[in-house]
């Protein structure tokens, strides 16, 4: 030891030992806990709720405006027809039958006036779940973000240890050029990753305020936590998916475009050439067709999104499990800490692996939650191919139409 001292670069290397492997050694002190002091601007940013958010979305969608100047127009066509005719009543049309083109002409006017409000109150129960749906997706996007750069700003911190270290033991001649390297790509790499996730929720924020009509650049502190609670299924799938039918705007379009092909096939006028009154036939049995199709697919999706849901509890359950032997290693490393057994560099990459844990389980049950929404608005369900059967649609346009005989 003398000789080490006598010597001065003994003495720097004696410094380095002590700066490198000091908290191993003597790590039985307690570590200093901080604490994250808002800032007047921090405080400053306003807190928004998701059910505030959905009526900003609501008071700024186009689409819903568009839809209520449809439904006025259809109203005052209404009242032109009534005040015409003195009625607004439409005969059965079960079977068919030949009319005067006169009575023809209005009473088609009485039932596309009538399907055409029909068709505009299922489009706007649809753009409604939509934008409610993609809210929904853009505060768990958000959420996640922030979550995930908290993590990742972590995670950053403890790669910047792990290479400074490298660099003192480097040093020391304790670690090659190449390693230290390695250490420097991965801090390089945790450090693009933070930027990256900053410009992601910059971007988020700036599709949520397009939502809602605000400025891009304007934050908010978003109040939506969500918990992870399983879905209970009241009675049967057989009897859900019935229930669910009738509520369905797929389903609901579909039906529509069957009764609008089965009166232009009924309520024929005299003057009717046999050449369309046979194309009315035909698209009088495709709509059929369509609607018997939709109904399957339906069925088919409703089933296995209720396999998915029961199959996402599963990986829930197996998520805590991990969450627990996380905790039991955290544990063991804050013991081994106090007794001076193990480094801070080795606890902080305990309480780390918790960290991830959390946040593991918070955005399954954010993904949960999306997933039970989409189970108990059928609409969000796309049907089709046995692949894509039970997956949600994408919501990210409120726009799009609904076409009849889907």
């Amino acid at each position: 030891m003398k000789k080490i001292i006598g010597n001065p670069r003994g003495a720097v290397a004696l410094a380095l030992v002590v700066t490198l492997f000091g908290t191993t050694a003597y790590a039985a002190e307690v570590a200093p806990t901080t604490q994250t002091v808002a800032t007047q601007g921090e405080q400053a940013i306003p807190v928004l709720t998701f059910e505030e958010a959905l009526k900003k979305v609501k008071n700024n969608s186009k689409d819903l405006v568009n839809l209520q100047k449809q439904s006025d127009f259809l109203q005052e066509t209404k009242e032109d027809i009534w005040d015409a005719v003195g009625t607004f009543s439409t005969p059965t049309y079960e079977y068919q039958k030949w009319v005067d083109s006169g009575v023809h002409q209005y009473t088609s006017a009485i039932y596309s006036t009538n399907s055409g409000m029909t068709k505009n109150k299922y489009q706007t129960q649809s753009v409604n779940l939509a934008m409610e749906s993609t809210l929904k997706g853009t505060f768990s996007t958000i959420v996640e973000t922030e979550e995930t750069l908290k993590l990742m700003k972590e995670t950053l911190a403890i790669s910047k240890t792990i290479y400074e270290q490298g660099q003192t033991k480097n040093n020391l001649g304790m670690l090659s050029k190449f390693e230290l390297n390695k250490l420097k790509a991965t801090y390089d790499a945790n450090k693009t990753k933070v930027y990256q996730l900053e410009k992601n929720l910059e971007q988020s924020y700036i599709n949520l305020n397009n939502l809602m009509g605000e400025s891009p650049d304007k934050q908010y502190t978003l109040d939506y936590n969500v918990e992870f609670e399983p879905y209970v299924l009241q009675g049967t799938i057989e009897l859900y998916i019935n229930a669910a039918m009738k509520n369905d705007m797929d389903i609901l379009v579909a039906a529509q475009a069957v009764e609008d092909a089965k009166f232009n096939k009924n309520f024929v006028s005299e003057n009717t050439l046999n050449t369309t009154n046979k194309e009315n036939k035909l698209t009088y049995e495709v709509a059929q067709r369509a609607y018997k199709k939709a109904k399957e697919d339906k069925d088919i999706a409703i089933r296995n999104a209720y396999i998915q849901l029961q199959q996402s509890e599963a990986n829930y359950n197996q998520l805590k499990a991990d969450l627990e032997q996380a905790k039991a290693t955290l544990k063991t490393a804050e013991v081994n800490y106090r007794i001076g057994n193990t480094t801070k560099l080795t606890l902080d990459q305990a309480q780390l692996a918790v960290t991830k844990e959390e946040f593991a389980l918070k955005s399954f049950a954010r993904s949960y939650d999306m997933q039970v929404f989409a189970f108990k608005n059928t609409s969000l369900i796309s049907g089709g191919s046995a692949a894509g059967s039970g997956s949600a649609k994408t919501s990210g346009s409120a726009s799009s139409d609904n076409d009849e005989g889907k």
